[in-house]
């Protein structure tokens, strides 16, 4: 992940919960589709609902 998270996702919630802060590799499929929403143009879902979705994987 390069140096984009070298030091934690940036969220008060304790280091060892989140695989970001623990210098884990995202899935490859998930990266893909984080990068295919990011290049369409408006909003593919609010922010809740990709909270949600994150939260139930």
């Amino acid at each position: 992940m390069d140096d984009a998270f070298k030091d934690g996702c940036g969220d008060d919630h304790g280091d060892d919960s989140c695989p970001i802060c623990r210098g884990e590799d995202l899935d490859p499929d998930f990266l893909a589709w984080v990068e295919q929403a990011a290049a369409q143009p408006g909003r593919a879902m609010t922010a809740k609902e990709a909270i949600e979705w994150i939260n139930s994987l």
